[in-house]
């Protein structure tokens, strides 16, 4: 893996990134109905499974739009597909975070800092 690794919440080791009476109520309730969704299925998925399925969803997300030219319009089967990848790439992705009690919405808000200011000043 190249690139630097960014520590999102460095002042406080990361406690800010966790789940917690901070966490939007919407995002608890996912995260809750996710849990008892795996444990009700007995389910127990390590990282590393959880890493590899949410690649390969979102490979399936990329295959959608493969072949098309840049700029191409999605066809409304293609947007309904994407939505329905996309769901599974969240899923993946959030069970991740309940794994290693982390927010989601933390997580993003923590990096979309970090992209700010590293881009602050570009011009794209």
């Amino acid at each position: 893996m190249k690139g630097n690794i960014h520590e999102l919440d460095p002042e406080h080791h990361g406690q800010h990134l966790q789940l917690d009476d901070q966490t939007a109520p919407a995002i608890q309730a996912m995260i809750q109905t996710l849990v008892a969704d795996r444990d009700e299925r007995g389910w127990r998925h390590d990282l590393k499974d959880l890493a590899m399925g949410l690649n390969v969803e979102a490979a399936e997300v990329l295959d959608i739009y493969t072949w098309k030219d840049t700029g191409e319009a999605p066809t409304a089967a293609e947007v309904a597909h994407t939505a329905e990848e996309l769901a599974d790439v969240l899923i993946y992705a959030f069970d991740m975070c309940a794994k290693l009690n982390l927010d989601p919405l933390k997580l993003m808000q923590a990096k979309q800092k970090i992209n700010d200011s590293r881009h602050r000043g570009q011009k794209s």
